[in-house]
């Protein structure tokens, strides 16, 4: 079972921060989910809106912002004064300051398919091919990156929609994925038996506060792993598993 931490610990902490991601680490929960938009030079940062007005002392889109004018930014107040000074990582400094043990599952956020070379190129450049995996609602990059990165597993997010299962695993194959994302509250036994018997992994998302009795559902479903802003809680049902 995966426990993926969304935008690192975010029940507690500011998103998609190194903070977040170092908090969640220090529950032991080594796979961290974080979201990719390009700024106006072309540098990658992880911001999950297209625009900084909700996350950080800032406004404006972020394609329209310098990677100098984003890095000024309060990402961390918002939140609480507590957390204020925290600042907007770019993809480079989450892969080279968060522990060689942490798995990213990196979101591709960004309009189009023209920064996917330098993700992969980012991704190789520090070594961190083993240790990402890529996920996108926007189905059109997946082929991409496995076509430039056969190496990085692809996991296709998705909304609830009138699919059967069985579409969903024929859309798979097109893609060329691992993993297929449904929203937890579309996950039945039927869809994760049928996912598994041709090949392919499930992992939930939408697990956001007090969802404890959703994470055991799934759990006992047999989906593989679930995006949750509450790995402690997650975490702990998992623990108290592994004793019974």
């Amino acid at each position: 079972m995966m426990n993926i931490a969304h935008r690192g610990f975010s029940s507690r902490y500011p998103e998609n921060t190194l903070l977040s991601f170092r908090k969640a680490l220090e529950l032991d929960v080594i796979r961290q989910e974080l979201d990719l938009q390009i700024t106006k030079d072309g540098h990658l940062v992880v911001l999950h809106d297209r625009r900084v007005d909700r996350t950080t002392d800032g406004e404006g889109a972020t394609i329209d912002l310098t990677l100098q004018e984003i890095q000024q930014l309060d990402a961390g107040s918002w939140l609480s004064p507590e957390f204020a000074g925290n600042r907007v990582p770019t993809l480079t400094e989450v892969l080279q300051q968060l522990d060689v043990q942490a798995i990213l599952v990196v979101e591709l956020k960004f309009e189009g398919n023209e920064p996917i070379p330098d993700v992969i190129a980012t991704i190789r450049s520090n070594n961190a091919a083993d240790r990402v995996v890529i996920s996108s609602f926007d189905h059109a990059k997946l082929p991409v990156v496995h076509k430039i990165a056969p190496e990085l597993p692809t996991t296709a997010l998705f909304q609830p929609d009138e699919r059967s299962p069985e579409e969903w695993i024929a859309l798979a194959k097109e893609l060329g994925i691992d993993t297929l994302g449904p929203r937890c509250g579309a996950i039945d036994e039927v869809y994760v038996r049928a996912a598994h018997d041709a090949g392919y992994l499930v992992r939930a998302w939408g697990l956001g506060r007090d969802q404890g009795e959703e994470m055991t559902r799934l759990i006992d479903l047999g989906v593989d792993g679930m995006t949750t802003d509450c790995p402690d809680i997650l975490q702990d049902i998992l623990n108290m598993r592994s004793l019974s």
